[in-house]
């Protein structure tokens, strides 16, 4: 069995929304936003989070956090969980779609035939390819200089 199809079953044996592997990262970090962060203000999707002393702002509506880790990587981080939970809404539709176990199926479900190695390449494809000619002048080098040095009078003298 190829690790394509191994991959095709687990995609197919899980039944979440999101695949293992962020569904773990959201449940270890909605633990940290439950008890660590403090949410200061809300103002329709707009939230400010406390934690630490610093502070972050929690933009629901257009998936932005100020420390820029939800943009970079698509994941939701303990801040912006601890946003989501105080607007009681559900957190799997903040995630990007390529962490959803549905786009997981997708990427696995087509069946590809393994190419053979016996066939000959021909024409341009079997080709050796040379480095290109150059070109060596008899003689020393040129110096680095592009421009000839030049005597330079002050204007009062």
């Amino acid at each position: 069995m190829t690790k394509f199809e191994e991959k095709r079953e687990l995609g197919n044996a899980w039944s979440g929304m999101l695949v293992l592997k962020a569904q773990k990262l959201f449940d270890m970090r909605k633990m940290k936003a439950r008890f660590l962060y403090k949410v200061i203000f809300a103002m329709n999707t707009l939230l400010k989070i406390h934690y630490l002393g610093k502070k972050y702002v929690v933009n629901l509506m257009q998936w932005i956090c100020s420390c820029r880790k939800w943009q970079l990587r698509g994941t939701l981080y303990a801040h912006a969980i601890a946003a989501i939970n105080h607007m009681d809404m559900d957190h799997t539709m903040y995630y990007l779609k390529y962490f959803t176990v549905e786009y997981f199926r997708r990427a696995f479900e087509t069946l590809f035939a393994p190419a053979s190695d016996d066939n000959e390449l021909t024409g341009i494809y079997n080709r050796t390819v040379l480095p290109p000619w150059t070109i060596h002048l008899p003689g020393m080098p040129k110096n680095n200089e592009e421009y000839p040095r030049r005597n330079i009078r002050s204007p009062g003298l």
